[in-house]
C-alpha cells in the first residue's frame, strides 16, 4: 500500500508530466505525426526488450532510440515518442508474467510516461536553447548542446526515480543513488554515444538508417543480455553453495547475507570502485564455506565447544581458502577469505598474521562477520543490542581490529545504522 508522500509525489510527477505531453501536442506540426508514429512503434520496440538486472531493476536500449527522436526531431516531438514507447511496452518480468497497458497498474503507467516525456522533452529543451538544431548533424558544430541534453535527460530521469525509491524504501536519496543508481552510468555513456551515432545515420540516410541500425542495436541488446545470464548463474551457483551452507548451519542462516550487507558499506567508505565492492560481497557470501566440511554436531552444539571442537571450527577460513582458490575468478577473493579471522595485534588464525600483512578486504570481512555475529541469537548466548555490539567493535581497536578499519565502521554505522540490523 503507497503511503500518503508516496501519492502525493506520483500525483505531482503526473500532474507536471501530462501538463507537458499535452504541450507537447499541441506544439508540434502536423507534417510530423507520421514520424512520431513510425520513431514510436520503434520505441516500444526498444522498452519491450529489456535485459533486468534484479527483480525491480531493468536497461533498455530506449534511452538511444529516445534521444535519437529528440536531436532528429526537437524537445516536443522526442517527449511524445518516448511516452508512446513506455506506455505500449510489452515486457515478460523476471517471473514469467507479461506485462501490457491493459493489466498494469494504470498509475504505474502514468507516472512512467510523465517521468519519460519531462526527462526527455527538458533534455530536448537543453539541447535546443544551448545552441542545437534539430534535423541536422551534430557533429562536430552541435556535439555540446547534445552531450549536455543528453545529461540533463539522464539526471531528470534517474534523480526522479531515485526520489520515488527513497519514499518507497524510507532511505536516504543518497544511499539510493549509490546503491542503486551509480552502477547505471557506464550504460548512459553508451546508449548516449549510441543516441548520437544513430541521429547522424537518420540525417544523412532517412528511415532505411532505422532497418540498417535496428540490427546492430538489438545485436548489442542480445550480447548484454547473454553477459547478464551468464553472470546471475554465477551469482545463482554462489546463492545455492550459501543457502547449502544454511541448511547445514541452522545457527547461522541469514548470516552471510547480513555480512554481505555489512562489507557493502564499509566497502562504500573506503571508496571502493563497483567491481571492487562487487568482489567483496561474494567474499562476505563465502567467508564462510570452509565450515561445509564440518560435522554438523560440531557447528550446531548447544553448548560450549570443547578445545578439539574448537580447532576443528578454526579450520574453517583455510578450508575455505582450498575450495575456493583454484576458481580464477574467485582467486584473490579466496585469501580474504582465508585471513577473515585474523587479528590485527597478531592473535588470530590460521596463519597468525597482522597489522597491514592483513588484506584490508579481509579485515572488512572480519568486522562483518563480528558485528552480525554479535546482534545475532548463539547457541551459547542471546544477542547483543546493536548499541552494546557497537562498544564492543570499538573496545578491539588495535588488537582484532585495526584503526582505518574502525574509522570506516564508524562513519558507515552513523550514517547506515538501520542496514546494521541481522535479518534472516
Amino acid at each position: 500500500m503507497l503511503n500518503k508522500r508516496v501519492k502525493i509525489y506520483i500525483s505531482i510527477i503526473i500532474t507536471l508530466g501530462l501538463f507537458f505531453i499535452i504541450y507537447s501536442m499541441l506544439n508540434v506540426p502536423r507534417n510530423r505525426i507520421v514520424d512520431i508514429i513510425l520513431f514510436g512503434f520503434f520505441a516500444i520496440l526498444a522498452e519491450s526488450m529489456p535485459i533486468h538486472i534484479a527483480k525491480e531493476i531493468s536497461v533498455s536500449v530506449a534511452f538511444a532510440v529516445d534521444l535519437m527522436a529528440v536531436l532528429v526531431f526537437g524537445p516536443y516531438e522526442g517527449a511524445l515518442i518516448a511516452a508512446i514507447g513506455i506506455a505500449f511496452q510489452i515486457v515478460k518480468d523476471p517471473d514469467g508474467r507479461i506485462k501490457h497497458l491493459f493489466n498494469f497498474p494504470y498509475y504505474k503507467t502514468l507516472f512512467n510516461m510523465a517521468e519519460l516525456a519531462l526527462s526527455v522533452g527538458i533534455g530536448g529543451l537543453i539541447y535546443k536553447y544551448t545552441g542545437g538544431f534539430p534535423g541536422t548533424y551534430v557533429y562536430p558544430k552541435y556535439l555540446f548542446s547534445a552531450i549536455l541534453g543528453a545529461m540533463v535527460y539522464y539526471i531528470l530521469n534517474t534523480s526522479i526515480v531515485a526520489v520515488l525509491l527513497s519514499l518507497l524504501t524510507n532511505k536516504s536519496i543518497a544511499y539510493v543513488f549509490s546503491k542503486e543508481i551509480k552502477w547505471m552510468v557506464p550504460n548512459f555513456l553508451f546508449l548516449a554515444f549510441l543516441g548520437i551515432v544513430m541521429s547522424e545515420a537518420f540525417v544523412r540516410i532517412g528511415y532505411i538508417s532505422i532497418i540498417l541500425l535496428f540490427i546492430p542495436l538489438f545485436m548489442i541488446r542480445y550480447m548484454f543480455k547473454l553477459y547478464m545470464d551468464s553472470k546471475q548463474s554465477y551469482y545463482d551457483t554462489i546463492n545455492m553453495l550459501v543457502k547449502a551452507l544454511d541448511a547445514k548451519d541452522k545457527y547461522t542462516a541469514g548470516h552471510s547475507k547480513n555480512v554481505e550487507k555489512i562489507a557493502a558499506l564499509l566497502c562504500r567508505e573506503f571508496g571502493f570502485s563497483e567491481s571492487h565492492t562487487e568482489m567483496v560481497r561474494i567474499a562476505s557470501l563465502l567467508h564462510d564455506i570452509g565450515k561445509i566440511g564440518v560435522k554438523e554436531e560440531v557447528l550446531n552444539k548447544p553448548g560450549k565447544l570443547t578445545d578439539e571442537e574448537l580447532s576443528i571450527i578454526k579450520e574453517h577460513p583455510q578450508k575455505g581458502y582450498e575450495i575456493l582458490r583454484d576458481v580464477p575468478a574467485l582467486k584473490e577473493a579466496s585469501l580474504w577469505v582465508k585471513y577473515h579471522h585474523e587479528w590485527y595485534d597478531g592473535s588470530g588464525y590460521p596463519d597468525g598474521i597482522k597489522g597491514d600483512e592483513i588484506p584490508l578486504e579481509a579485515q572488512i570481512l572480519s568486522l562483518a562477520d563480528v558485528f552480525d555475529a554479535l546482534v545475532s541469537d548463539r547457541p551459547y548466548r542471546k544477542a547483543f543490542s546493536q548499541e552494546e555490539a557497537y562498544k564492543i567493535i570499538l573496545e578491539h581497536e588495535r588488537t582484532q581490529f585495526s584503526p582505518k578499519i574502525i574509522n570506516a565502521f564508524k562513519k558507515a554505522f552513523e550514517k547506515n545504522r538501520e542496514e546494521f540490523k541481522h535479518d534472516i
